[in-house]
């Protein structure tokens, strides 16, 4: 499964000049995975490519940055789908699976891929330990390691391969207390960008 994930997983730096509000300016590095091989689409977290004007580039393993556009941000479900100039670059790529079906049980075991702490294209794996409305939204909690740098990265059943979560954030000096957006959510959204509708409540 984590092989699998090689090959679908990409870097993402971002580089903001000018931020809006609660954005910060500067440049960071997280993660993200193709959801949409034939259009180079690739599904991140609103934060890793930020609500503000910026420079996004992406990077699969083992090749260059190239720079991308931004195909939806939605900072409230802290989602972001961008894509690549040529979709030519994608269009081998075998696309994981979303979940789309209801929430993973507490104990199902999962993977999360990323980068954290800039170590590329590492996997670390756990278990769903719970899920919280704590956090402005519905997030799948695990004790799986998300660090820096995995955000927008896929969290991955460890049972069937398909993507259950968006790795997006942890609490910081917490005993494995991580946080990942359902795919469930991701679906319809990303339903109706390939319809060709505005998916915005």
């Amino acid at each position: 499964i984590f092989r699998k994930a090689l090959s679908y997983t990409v870097q993402i730096k971002s580089s903001v000049s000018m931020p809006f509000s609660a954005d910060g300016k500067g440049s960071s590095l997280g993660a993200g995975f193709v959801i949409d091989a034939a259009r180079g689409w690739i599904l991140t977290n609103a934060h890793v490519v930020s609500r503000s004007p910026s420079r996004v580039e992406v990077a699969f393993h083992d090749q260059e940055f190239f720079v991308a556009a931004k195909v939806w941000v939605d900072p409230y479900m802290e989602i972001a789908i961008v894509k690549v100039p040529d979709p030519t670059v994608t269009a081998t790529i075998d696309v994981p699976r979303l979940e789309c079906q209801g929430t993973p049980s507490v104990g199902h075991p999962v993977g999360a891929f990323g980068h954290p702490w800039r170590l590329p294209f590492t996997g670390t794996r756990g278990i769903i330990s719970g899920v919280t409305a704590r956090y402005h939204t519905e997030l799948l909690q695990t004790d799986a390691p998300i660090n820096q740098g995995n955000s927008g990265g896929p969290l991955i059943s460890l049972e069937n391969g398909r993507i259950v979560g968006i790795n997006t954030a942890s609490i910081i000096g917490g005993q494995n207390t991580n946080f990942a957006v359902a795919t469930k959510y991701v679906c319809r959204i990303f339903r109706l960008l390939q319809q060709g509708v505005d998916p915005s409540p």
